[in-house]
């Protein structure tokens, strides 16, 4: 088994309108037949990323599980999860969307994140499941076509789909509780708390609230997730800053404000550092 000295985190690709990028994956249909595990190796996202196979299979590794998807099928993969393709027959087809963290709606992140990996699969199996597919298809085409609104019109047909996406884990009984090891429970408890208090606590303050100790409490999260509770307190705040950004007309000095931070320049210094990008620039580039 080849092992990593680290493991990339993948940003989404500049083709992405409004923080949705789709693919249409036909292998029958490329001349040299190159599958996704010739050139992917393990790796993480900061996005989250769906599947569905309309036809063929493939197996997938995420966080040490192996995961069969096939058709019709399903399935989740959650920003931060470790996953590579190891194997995709001739004949695989279907979809692939990478959706930014930001754009999925509250009560929907909330289920998703709770999934344990093998949670995350799931059978099509009735005309009912097959809506999904329809509606991914029809992101598709809008995904690939010119109109002036096309990002409102890709923004309203994403929350349809994670909705039904949602709706079909309730239906099949996906979001049932499944065994957790000490460091899965905490790193839940830690993201649950993170709902209820501001990001801009320390470490310590998570730690006490836990009645475990702030070592402790990065050895669960390094342990569960590979990071740090540095790196998800960030990422809780430019998740909702983006959310802020993109859903409002505020000025970066009130959104600053609004996320606790009385000096709107470093705001945007450390938004900066950790996207690459201005808030302003930031915004531009999603709304075009």
């Amino acid at each position: 088994m080849k092992t990593l000295k680290n493991i990339p985190i993948n940003k989404q690709d500049a083709r992405a309108v409004g923080g949705i990028d789709m693919h249409y994956i036909s292998l029958n249909s490329q001349k040299k037949k190159e599958k996704p595990e010739d050139h992917m190796q393990e790796h993480m996202d900061d996005h989250y990323v769906f599947f569905i196979a309309q036809k063929g299979s493939a197996i997938f590794h995420c966080d040490m599980e192996e995961m069969n998807l096939s058709a019709k099928g399903f399935m989740t993969v959650k920003p931060y999860q470790v996953h590579a393709p190891k194997k995709v027959s001739d004949d695989f087809k279907g979809y692939f969307m990478a959706v930014e963290s930001f754009l999925i709606p509250n009560h929907c992140s909330e289920m998703l994140k709770n999934l344990s990996a093998q949670q995350q699969y799931l059978q099509l199996e009735s005309d009912e499941d097959y809506d999904l597919e329809e509606t991914a298809a029809l992101l598709y085409r809008t995904f690939t076509t010119e109109n002036p609104y096309k990002s409102f019109i890709l923004n309203g047909l994403l929350t349809a789909f994670i909705n039904q996406a949602c709706s079909l884990y309730l239906k099949k009984g996906n979001v049932k509780p499944q065994p957790k090891s000490q460091a899965a429970i905490i790193t839940s408890k830690f993201k649950n708390l993170l709902d209820q208090y501001s990001f801009l606590h320390l470490p310590s303050f998570y730690a006490k609230k836990l009645n475990i100790t702030t070592s402790h409490l990065n050895h669960c999260l390094n342990m569960a997730t590979g990071l740090s509770v540095t790196h998800w307190l960030q990422d809780t705040m430019i998740t909702e800053a983006k959310k802020q950004i993109y859903y409002t007309n505020n000025d970066i000095k009130e959104i600053a404000f609004t996320l606790g931070y009385e000096d709107h320049a470093y705001f945007s210094r450390l938004f900066k550092k950790i996207t690459g990008e201005t808030p302003l620039s930031f915004r531009k580039r999603f709304r075009e």
